[in-house]
Order: structure tokens, then sequence, then C-alpha cells
């Protein structure tokens, strides 16, 4: 047990659910045999990562949803908040204030994958949207879109952005 700690590889069974821990990420297959993923940002080689506390949403460190809590993670989609932590890039990217707002995030519509190289049993959200209760970004203007895929929108009265046609480039 003890040189299975030290290589930072543990599983554990609960009921018929394997939870596989590796490196500080988590990939869970519930009891139907099917993990769920976000589909933004995954690429050949990544582990799927089941309720991650910290996701680069922009695939660049620009744009990063910290400190989640999910209340709700499966085939139903997935529900949490944390905190969104993105650069203003103004003038420029590198130069940009971080600004950390509270979010609200949404994730639904799990597919199957069909590139190949993508994981087995795995269904990757292909909706998602993020939601600012108190200030959102300025860049945030709902009824507005930033580009194909990428919406500016209204949840629940709070503006929002949503991501739509999310698909991992797993190959």
């Amino acid at each position: 047990m003890t040189a299975l700690l030290r290589t930072g590889l543990v599983s554990v069974v609960v009921g018929a659910a394997v939870t596989l821990v590796t490196a500080g990420h988590v990939a869970a297959a519930p009891a139907d045999g099917t993990a769920y993923a976000i589909g933004k940002c995954f690429a050949a080689g990544d582990v799927p990562v089941v309720q991650p506390p910290r996701f680069a949403y922009n695939c660049d460190e620009t744009g990063v949803m910290q400190d989640m809590t999910w209340a709700s993670w499966g085939t139903d989609g997935a529900r949490g908040t944390g905190f969104d932590n993105a650069v203003e890039c103004q003038p420029n990217c590198a130069q940009g204030t971080r600004l950390v707002n509270p979010i609200v995030v949404h994730a639904w519509n799990p597919k199957t994958p069909t590139k190949p190289g993508c994981p087995p049993g795995v269904q990757f959200f292909a909706d998602m949207s993020i939601a600012y209760p108190k200030a959102a970004p300025p860049w945030i203007k709902p009824g507005t879109t930033w580009d194909t895929g990428t919406d500016f929108v209204t949840v629940d009265g709070m503006p929002a952005v949503h991501y739509s046609g999310l698909t991992p480039s797993c190959s």
C-alpha cells in the first residue's frame, strides 16, 4: 500500500463506481460505466477530469474557473459554483489585469466523441454556460457574439457566456 501511495496512484472502489486519482486529477466511472467531462480544451492524452476544482476554459490560462464546487455531475449535466479568474486583455493579454468574479456554471448535452483517440466510456458536455451573479467582466454583453459557438446571453437574470458545440480534439 505504501508503494502505491508513493507513486501517486490510488484506486478506491465504492459500490459499483470506481474512482482513479492520479496527479491531482480525478477520472470516475459511475455505475453505468460512463464518465462525463467538459468537452472544451480536451486534447489527446488528457485525463478526463470529473468535477474539476480548476479548469482553464480558454485553453490558455486567460480564463480559468477555480475553487469550483459541483452540486451535480452526470448524464443530466453538471452544475457548480466557484470563481472566474480571467484576464482583461487590455492593452494585451500579457499586460492585462486579472478579474476575479463569482460564477455559476452549468454544463449539459453530453455527447460521445467521434474523433479517433478519444477515451472510451467518456461523454463530453457539448454546452456550457458561465454566469456572473455579482459582476461580469466588461466583455460579457448579453445579446452579442464573441465567435462561432461563443455567445453572450442572460441565464436566470445573470449575464453569462454560453459555449456551444464543444468537442474534444482527441487525435
